[in-house]
């Protein structure tokens, strides 16, 4: 279980928190939709919660321990994928999955089988500078499943693809899912979340207005 208890965050010379007072928590082998227009604190709190950005007040606790006392070890446990695609450009798609395998101690998945489910195996060999935005999402997408992480923070994973190949996407994350992954998902797409969600917060100027399941 995930637990973000009175999470605030603010950034010098901005006035008011980014994120105030936020509190959740998150069941095992479920998704949590993290919904919110642009600046309402999503990404900052996702960034939060993996060590990104620094602790400033309240507390998060994974299975009841908090990111200090869990170590290097946190990072072995979680897949991370960011709204605007990090790659390294002058690496091919397979190349850049094989050097973040490298990072990790525990046991990763093969690179080119996570290239051929998310439709890039063809251009497994092509630099990722030659690669389109949607080519690049995708890549970070499977980037993120590299170790087999048992917690996932998606951060927009369809965003700019095109609707059949979000379709792929979702079912990878619907798979992680059932195979007991817990999901922190990030997304201003109402529709998104009603798909895949199991637990829905609203978020808007850093705090949660309103938290429910889908359809409710």
């Amino acid at each position: 279980m995930i637990e973000v208890r009175h999470l605030t965050h603010d950034y010098e010379g901005k006035g008011n928190p980014s994120v105030k007072d936020v509190s959740f928590s998150i069941e095992q082998g479920t998704i949590f939709g993290f919904l919110g227009p642009s600046g309402a604190g999503k990404s900052t709190t996702q960034q939060i919660m993996t060590g990104l950005l620094g602790l400033q007040h309240g507390e998060i606790l994974y299975d009841g321990r908090t990111l200090s006392e869990q170590g290097d070890e946190f990072y072995n446990r979680i897949g991370v994928s960011f709204e605007h695609p990090n790659v390294f450009g002058k690496l091919t798609g397979l190349e850049n999955l094989k050097y973040h395998a490298g990072l990790y101690r525990n046991e990763t998945e093969d690179p080119l089988r996570l290239l051929d489910m998310v439709g890039l195996k063809d251009v497994a060999d092509r630099r990722a500078s030659a690669y389109s935005k949607g080519m690049k999402q995708r890549l970070v997408f499977a980037r993120s499943l590299i170790n087999r992480p048992d917690i996932l923070f998606l951060d927009e994973p369809t965003s700019g693809l095109d609707p059949a190949t979000a379709e792929g996407v979702k079912n990878i994350i619907r798979e992680k899912r059932e195979a007991g992954c817990t999901i922190f998902l990030t997304t201003h797409n109402m529709h998104s979340a009603d798909e895949l969600c199991d637990v829905v917060a609203f978020i808007n100027e850093g705090e949660i207005v309103a938290m429910d399941t889908p359809g409710t």
